[in-house]
């Protein structure tokens, strides 16, 4: 999914300020205390595109770990983030 993303953005480097938008909202809904993975996001997005790029792709446990609370997936059309979830539960 987050490869899909990163290409889209790759391709359209505006993206990547829904993505922000997306995470600031999110903050906004914790108030104070957003969860550390919410302020992990906030620092990565604000690296340049390819860092951001090779952390979420990454199939490290890092890369496992961010995107499990990544804004770069809302990027994806509902569909089309329905058929990668449901190709992993068959």
């Amino acid at each position: 999914m987050h490869v899909l993303a990163a290409r889209r953005i790759g391709a359209d480097p505006a993206l990547l300020s829904r993505a922000r938008a997306t995470l600031e909202r999110w903050i906004e809904r914790y108030g104070e205390r957003p969860p550390a993975a919410i302020t992990e996001w906030r620092m990565l997005l604000a690296r340049p595109w390819p860092e951001i790029a090779a952390r979420a792709t990454a199939l490290t446990e890092e890369g496992a770990r961010l995107r499990q609370s990544s804004p770069l997936a809302t990027l994806l059309p509902q569909a089309v983030r329905r058929r990668i979830h449901d190709a992993f539960r068959a």
